[in-house]
């Protein structure tokens, strides 16, 4: 019989996460410093569970700086859930003596300093950054940007992006992995929404906001 895999991640969304500060409003697509990146936790709930990997990458307008990484390990002085181990393979054995997440969050805070974040379904885990104190609006979601370039399509999930684009899925759900891969999606979707019109960082996240998947309330 065929195992159960772990629940899906929950889709959700949060619009002041859509909000562009005046200074960035009419900033070309191309010219802004993203910092791509993505967290593995001990599970779904934002108000119960904890962080146990940050992973970012830079990316300046359609160029992924891969030397411009960051990537840390978290022991979340907990046991970890067996669903959620079989989907990023980190165990508590593996974790403790790691850094607490307090003294990695400054070195972190500091790399997304100066940037736009990227992600892919980022509201969850801005859920989890919020948590700890790092409130950074705008946020570029490449799920939402995936609905506004191919409305017809029917999977929109991260692997599907990759393949769809010619990305490769390595690392996948590991934090500097996914990070990585958000980072090389973007990257090729930039030129598809200038092509559609869309050019600033204001007009992109205007046509994301409006979109029925960004309204829905959970």
């Amino acid at each position: 019989p065929t195992q159960e895999g772990p629940p899906p991640r929950a889709v959700v969304f949060d619009l002041t996460l859509l909000q562009v500060p005046e200074a960035l409003e009419e900033a070309p697509l191309e010219s802004l410093l993203y910092t791509a990146f993505d967290l593995e936790t001990t599970g779904l709930d934002p108000e119960k569970d904890a962080i146990l990997a940050l992973g970012g990458v830079h990316v300046l307008g359609q160029r992924v700086l891969r030397q411009e990484a960051f990537e840390a390990l978290v022991d979340p002085g907990r046991p970890i859930p067996k669903v959620s181990s079989e989907v990023h393979g980190l165990t508590w054995e593996m974790l403790k003596g790691k850094p607490r997440l307090e003294e990695v969050l400054p070195a972190f805070r500091a790399f997304l300093e100066d940037s736009v974040l990227l992600a892919h379904n980022g509201a969850f885990d801005m859920a989890f950054l919020r948590r700890v104190g790092i409130h950074q609006p705008p946020l570029v979601d490449t799920l939402l940007l995936s609905h506004l370039l191919f409305p017809d399509l029917k999977d929109h999930r991260l692997e599907a992006l990759a393949e769809r684009f010619g990305v490769p899925v390595v690392g996948r759900h590991t934090a500097l992995g996914d990070a990585l891969m958000t980072a090389e999606v973007f990257a090729r979707m930039v030129p598809l929404l200038k092509e559609k019109g869309y050019r600033t960082l204001g007009e992109v996240l205007r046509a994301c906001a409006q979109l029925p998947l960004a309204k829905l309330t959970y």
